[in-house]
C-alpha cells in the first residue's frame, strides 16, 4: 500500500513523497518544499532520481541496523521481518538531530512527540536497564532509531536522557575503554562526551553510559552531512577544515587535531564519518562547533585476541583521512596544550581495564606498554621538549 509521507525538520515540512507500506521503499518524491533544511546536499532540486536516492540512503541508515548484535531478538520481541519498520513506526525520532516524519494526513507537532522533551522511557527505578530495546517499549522510543552493531538504548534518569553501551567482543573492553578515553581527555581538558562504566543487576556485564551531547535547540550533523555536497575524492582533512571553518567554525582545526592525537594514543580504529561531525543550531541553521568528541570503545586493541596484539603495536587502522591513525598525525599543528603526563595516563589505563575479569594481566600489560610507545612516537613527532 503506498503512501505519503512528509519529511519535517522540527515543525518545517521539508520533503513529500510516496512510499509502500510494506516494503518501506521510495516510489516518488513530489516535491521538495524547503531545500535548505534537507539532511542531505542536493544542488538541484529537480532531480528526483537523486533525491529519491538519497532519502531512501537516509532512511537506511536512520535506524537499527541489520548488524545489530541482538537483531534477531528485537524482530521476535516486535514481531517484524525489518528492522527498518521499527523505525517508520517511530517517525524517525531520535535523540541526536531533529527530523522525523509521518503520514502527511497526519496533523502533529514537533513539540507534542519529539524525545528531547517529551518522556519515553518505561523502565522503573532500580530495573535492569540493559541490554538493548525490550517488550517494555511502544512504538514511539528513540530505541529504534540508532546505529551500530552494538547493543544500546536511551534511558531517562532524573528527566535526563542517557545513552547506555554494551560490548559486541568476547574481551567486552568496549564500555571499559569509553571511560579510560574520557578520563584521559578530560586530564587534558579536551572537550568530550563524558563516559562511566557500570555494571547490570542480574547478569554483571559491563556497560558504559553517557548524557546525550543534544537538546532541542542543538543537533549533531555527522561528518557524512558536512561532506555530502562534494566529490567522495575531495572529502580530506583539508576541505573538512575548510568547510567548517567557512561556515563560522573558526576553532575547527584545533578540535579536529584533539580527536586524531586521542584517536592515536588510544588506538581508535572507528573514528568512521558518523562518528565526528558539527553542531547546529536547528532553528537559525547556524553552525555552532565540532562536536564533542565521543564513541572511543572501539579502541586498545578490542576486537583481538592476545596473541593478535603483537602483529599491530603502535600504529592502527584509521577510518578517518588517512588509513593509519599514526599517518593522520601528518596534519596537525603543535598542540599547545600538551604536556607529558605519560604516567597518569597508564595509570587511568591500567585502572580503567583492571575491573575487567575477561582481560589477562599479561594483555594488560602489553596494552600499556604499546600506549607508551605511542606516546613516546607523538613526542617525538611534535619535537615535544621537556
Amino acid at each position: 500500500m503506498e503512501k505519503e509521507y512528509l519529511l519535517k525538520h522540527k515543525n518545517n515540512e521539508v520533503l513529500l513523497f510516496v512510499m509502500d507500506n510494506n516494503s518501506h521503499e521510495i516510489i516518488d518524491i513530489k516535491c521538495i518544499i524547503n531545500k535548505d533544511r534537507l539532511p542531505f546536499f542536493l544542488d538541484d532540486i529537480n532531480n528526483k532520481i537523486k533525491c529519491s536516492i538519497n532519502l531512501s540512503e537516509w532512511i537506511k541508515g536512520r535506524g537499527i541496523p541489520e548488524s545489530r548484535k541482538d537483531n534477531e531478538e528485537i524482530k521476535e520481541n516486535y514481531n517484524v521481518k525489518e528492522l527498518k519498520s521499527l523505525m517508520i513506526k517511530a517517525m524517525g525520532l531520535n535523540l541526536t538531530d531533529h527530523y522525523w516524519l509521518h503520514e502527511a494526513n497526519l496533523n502533529i507537532k514537533w513539540e507534542d512527540i519529539n524525545h528531547f522533551d517529551n518522556i519515553f522511557d518505561m523502565v522503573k527505578p532500580g530495573e535492569d536497564v540493559f541490554p538493548g530495546v525490550d517488550k517494555n517499549f511502544k512504538d514511539k522510543s528513540p530505541n529504534f532509531c540508532v546505529d551500530g552493531s552494538i547493543e544500546k538504548r536511551w534511558y531517562l534518569i532524573n528527566n535526563e536522557r542517557y545513552l547506555i553501551k554494551g560490548s559486541k567482543y568476547s574481551k567486552q573492553q568496549e564500555p571499559f575503554n569509553e571511560k579510560i578515553s574520557s578520563l584521559i581527555m578530560k586530564e587534558y581538558g579536551i572537550k568530550n562526551v563524558e563516559y562511566d562504566q557500570k555494571w547490570t543487576k542480574k547478569e554483571n556485564l559491563p556497560y558504559s553510559i553517557c548524557k546525550c551531547m543534544c537538546n532541542n535547540i542543538n543537533e549533531y550533523l555527522n561528518a557524512g552531512w558536512v561532506f555530502s555536497n562534494i566529490e567522495f575524492s575531495s572529502r580530506n582533512y583539508i576541505n573538512y577544515i575548510k568547510i567548517c571553518k567557512e561556515n563560522g567554525i573558526i576553532d575547527a582545526k584545533e578540535r579536529i587535531d584533539e580527536m586524531i592525537i586521542i584517536d592515536f594514543l588510544i588506538g581508535n580504529n572507528d573514528r568512521h564519518i558518523g562518528n565526528y561531525g558539527i553542531l547546529r543550531d536547528s532553528n537559525s541553521l547556524k553552525w555552532i562547533s565540532i562536536n564533542p568528541i565521543f564513541d572511543n570503545g572501539n579502541s586498545f586493541f578490542h576486537d583481538m585476541n592476545d596473541e593478535d596484539i603483537k602483529y599491530f603495536d603502535v600504529n592502527t587502522f584509521s577510518k578517518a583521512f588517512k588509513d593509519k591513525n599514526q599517518n593522520n598525525l601528518e596534519y596537525i599543528d603543535y598542540p599547545e596544550w600538551y604536556c607529558n603526563k605519560k604516567s597518569k595516563i597508564l595509570e587511568i589505563i591500567e585502572q580503567g581495564l583492571k575491573p575487567n575479569k575477561k582481560l589477562s594481566n599479561k594483555r594488560m600489560d602489553k596494552i600499556i606498554d604499546i600506549v607508551k610507545k605511542r606516546i613516546d612516537v607523538f613526542e617525538k613527532i611534535i619535537k615535544y621538549d621537556y
